[in-house]
């Protein structure tokens, strides 16, 4: 029962604080699952965070649904995954009127966009985190910049999963 509350609170969190989308509640993840709860590895939530950006969906609601089945179980899955997703919920169904009338103030369009500078900031984190998970070597990081380069050029031509295939190949021939 504790586990299950541990798992609760932490997802709630997470919830709460994944303003800005999937890549911003990576650092956020990491830090509940395996900073503060030692739950996982660091190891082990690289391949989380890997299997739920495969997945469809979105990467809190994978995680949380991984993580609580390897932590308690069905359960388990099953609090981790109404919990990351409660807040937001909430969120919506009691901020939405408020939002509509207050979405053309200045004060409240400053506070919003002030808002998304701190999520690039956890966006920058989670890329950190993630890539010193997986990125063993200088032809690691070449990998990552060609793909990224590639991204970046041929944006709107070049699907993602393209990219990610490629990656995959290029490292099981190179390794």
């Amino acid at each position: 029962m504790e586990v299950l509350l541990g798992l609760f609170i932490s997802f709630m969190i997470i919830g709460i604080s994944a303003y800005g989308g999937g890549m911003v509640t990576i650092p956020l993840i990491q830090h509940e699952i395996v900073a503060k709860n030692s739950w996982l590895l660091l190891d082990e939530m690289a391949e989380v965070f890997a299997i739920a950006q495969m997945t469809p969906g979105p990467i809190a609601i994978n995680s949380a649904t991984f993580t609580g089945f390897r932590i308690a179980g069905i359960i388990g899955a099953a609090v981790a995954t109404i919990a990351v997703i409660l807040p937001s919920l909430l969120i919506f169904t009691l901020l939405t009127p408020i939002l509509i009338k207050y979405n053309k103030n200045e004060y409240f369009c400053r506070l919003r966009n002030n808002l998304q500078l701190g999520v690039l900031s956890l966006i920058f984190f989670a890329v950190w985190s993630y890539g010193s998970a997986v990125i063993d070597g200088f032809v690691d990081i070449g990998i990552a910049i060609a793909a990224f380069l590639l991204l970046f050029n041929f944006e709107k031509k070049l699907h993602p999963i393209i990219v990610i295939f490629t990656c995959g190949i290029i490292g099981l021939i190179i390794f």
